[in-house]
């Protein structure tokens, strides 16, 4: 009983070390185009990052009022905070996917069912429901298969979706849990999982993720009238146009914006983040402060792959993807073997019909000849009985001359004879008498 209390205390004291050590992930600045900017959409032509809420409306001209200079606590880089599961899903994924998971359809797929399909109870359940019996570890394979995907989707985005290659691996493990909560799976409340991190690497999470949509890194501060235009501010301008106060302002509450020509205050576009904190919002002004946003790498290539090779890495063993199963291998063979068989009977049925066809006409063409050697043959022997030549050297010549056409005459009789015996020859016979 004794050992078994000290066991206890022990791990508990591990667990609390664990759970108190920061997140030591490395915090790089932001950089690059937008994901707009990649995907050649405009603002009005997409729903990511948008919440559909904007400023209140000017009231008394218009004017803005000059705000005070607020400063961070000095000691704000070194803060260490807590961040759930849910946490980490309002910094990173709220902006696009709302607040339930569901996204905005056909642009933003809902994040629930692909959630739903990495459990192997809710698998059971739904073939069941379709009238399909499903053995347990049939069900396991395709929710890992489901797992495998949906990391895959978080480290390497997809054809609307950015890569989450900032996330860490207990980051990535923390989101997945809550979205398993938000997917109502049974038993996803208790698996919930927290991580401590920098108060910088908060506001990492919030400008890569929802800011960085719209905002490239790095460029020239555009002026009213390219405002007007639609041009919208790069991250690297935002702490020289704003204090922090005008900051946090703008994202949770919005505020006018002075553009085009003559400048003057105009509701802006930009939408408001009122399900952020005032923290949060903070934490990214500190981030953008203390690691300036910059612009792209020359070779994209080269750091696509080594995103790729990072977030391969990561990948957790228990989500790789199980091996075929022999009966999968049979259900892809034989529809192939069937289909090359049919092949192979059809280009011996075309092959058959075309060298008959040859032949037909071949013997069609040699009738010809024959019918017509006969009748000039027919022609000549009635010359020659008409005519009679005298005898002479000359006459010999043309004896032995009708001589040797007679001999040809019996062979190609000979050949139409056995033509003539053939069922072709007699049906060609009927057609040339019925015509």
């Amino acid at each position: 009983m004794m050992k078994g209390l000290v066991l206890t205390w022990v791990l508990s004291l591990s667990a609390l070390g664990q759970s108190a050590r920061p997140e030591s992930f490395p915090i790089t600045p932001a950089e690059g185009e937008s994901w707009l900017n990649h995907l050649h959409r405009s603002f009005q032509e997409t729903s990511m990052g948008k919440s559909y809420r904007l400023g209140p409306l000017l009231a008394g001209g218009g004017e803005e009022s000059p705000d005070p200079p607020q400063q961070l606590p000095g000691d704000s880089a070194s803060q260490i905070i807590i961040l759930h599961g849910s946490d980490l899903y309002r910094l990173n994924c709220w902006g696009c996917h709302g607040e339930f998971g569901l996204g905005v359809p056909p642009e933003i797929n809902s994040v629930i069912n692909p959630t739903r399909a990495t459990s192997t109870q809710l698998v059971m359940e739904r073939m069941k429901n379709r009238g399909m019996d499903m053995s347990r570890a049939d069900a396991a394979q395709l929710a890992n298969q489901a797992k495998a995907a949906l990391l895959q989707r978080l480290h390497k985005g997809g054809t609307d979706m950015p890569a989450f290659s900032h996330l860490s691996e207990p980051e990535i493990r923390a989101i997945v849990n809550y979205l398993r909560q938000l997917a109502e799976i049974p038993g996803a409340e208790k698996q919930q999982a927290m991580v401590k991190e920098s108060r910088v690497r908060a506001g990492e999470h919030l400008v890569k993720s929802t800011c960085h949509i719209y905002h490239s890194a790095a460029g020239p501060n555009p002026d009213a009238q390219q405002l007007f235009d639609g041009v919208i501010p790069p991250l690297n301008t935002l702490t020289t146009r704003t204090n922090l106060l005008q900051f946090e302002q703008k994202i949770r509450r919005g505020a006018p914006i002075v553009m085009g020509t003559p400048p003057s205050a105009s509701r802006g576009r930009m939408p408001v983040f009122d399900y952020l904190s005032e923290d949060e919002v903070a934490d990214a002004y500190l981030y953008l402060k203390l690691y300036p946003p910059e612009p792209a790498s020359v070779d994209v290539a080269v750091a696509t792959v080594k995103q790729n090779q990072a977030a391969s890495k990561i990948m957790p063993l228990e989500y790789v993807t199980p091996p075929v199963d022999a009966r999968d291998t049979r259900t892809i063979v034989l529809p192939v073997a069937a289909e090359i068989f049919t092949a192979l009977l059809l280009i011996g049925g075309l092959s058959f019909t075309f060298l008959e066809i040859r032949r037909l006409t071949v013997l069609s063409e040699r009738r010809k000849i024959l019918v017509t050697s006969q009748e000039r043959a027919a022609v000549l022997a009635s010359r020659s009985e008409k005519q009679p030549v005298p005898h002479s050297a000359s006459s010999d010549k043309v004896a032995l001359e009708a001589a040797d056409i007679e001999h040809a005459d019996a062979l190609q009789q000979e050949d139409y004879r056995t033509f003539e015996s053939s069922w072709l020859s007699r049906w060609l016979k009927e057609v040339d008498e019925a015509a």
